[in-house]
């Protein structure tokens, strides 16, 4: 399974999606800094808030941006087409379906880590650059921000399970993203906006604060807000019921048998 699961993650990184991930990283990064650009010379000028420590210090309240994107990630994996466990190869000959599965898995999550780390570069070094007038990207704001992306890394993994889950779920990958983004963003907004003041639902209110993965990110930015053992639970169990979830899916598909079909029309 793991050997699977490396064979995967091999083929996805040559993907031309790769590169678009990355263009992408590339051009948010830019904007961002081109935006603290404006405001520092046209809004409010040399005031807290417009520095290149602000950029930083701040991005850990946005990690939910790339959370909503980790179903692309776990799509560089999934492939084009759905599997089909009826085609074996020296990798997989030996494999059951839920093998097939954590193969995937696990090879999103070695995907996720390859451009998270990518991600953190391309932005520090931007932001490097573009801010290298202030003089004010010191060390201890850049390992402040390293410690909130490995914080933020359990809710991106939980993100890419989701993503896996959605994908085995459905033949059509249009149902598959639209299913994701219904889970990531709707329903949770949904419950922040009940759970939230003026109404302050008290079901609601619960879910928000001891349920729900996107809140947690704007937490993230300041240690006092920072709840590290909450985002582990909660990670964790959105991991483990959307991988069972995905396998029972998965496993009760009726999936396409070229040898059985061929055999049929013989």
């Amino acid at each position: 399974m793991l050997h699977y699961g490396i064979r995967e993650f091999q083929r996805a990184l040559k993907t031309r999606n790769v590169k678009f991930y990355v263009l992408g990283i590339v051009i948010v990064s830019v904007i961002a800094n081109l935006t603290i650009i404006a405001f520092r010379n046209y809004v409010y000028g040399t005031n807290d808030g417009t520095y290149g420590y602000n950029i930083i210090m701040f991005a850990g309240g946005f990690f939910w941006i790339p959370y909503y994107t980790t179903i692309f990630i776990s799509d560089m994996v999934f492939g084009k087409e759905y599997p089909d466990p009826f085609i074996k190869d020296r990798f997989t000959r030996r494999l059951r379906r839920s093998h097939l599965y954590l193969g995937k898995l696990i090879a999103s999550w070695m995907m996720l880590i390859i451009l998270v780390i990518l991600a953190a570069i391309i932005f520090i070094g931007i932001s490097t650059l573009f801010q290298m007038s202030t003089d004010s990207l010191s060390m201890d704001v850049t390992a402040d921000f390293a410690v909130n992306l490995a914080c933020a890394m359990p809710l991106f993994m939980a993100g890419c399970a989701i993503a896996m889950m959605c994908l085995f779920a459905f033949m059509q990958k249009k149902k598959a993203f639209l299913a994701f983004w219904i889970i990531t963003i709707i329903i949770p907004r949904i419950i922040m906006i009940l759970g939230a003041e003026p109404l302050s639902i008290r079901a609601f209110k619960f879910m928000k604060d001891k349920l729900l993965l996107t809140p947690q990110f704007t937490t993230l930015q300041f240690y006092a807000s920072r709840d590290v053992p909450l985002i582990i639970i909660t990670s964790v169990t959105y991991i483990a019921l959307t991988t069972v979830a995905g396998i029972i899916v998965f496993r009760s598909k009726k999936v396409f048998n070229p040898v059985t079909e061929e055999s049929k029309n013989a």
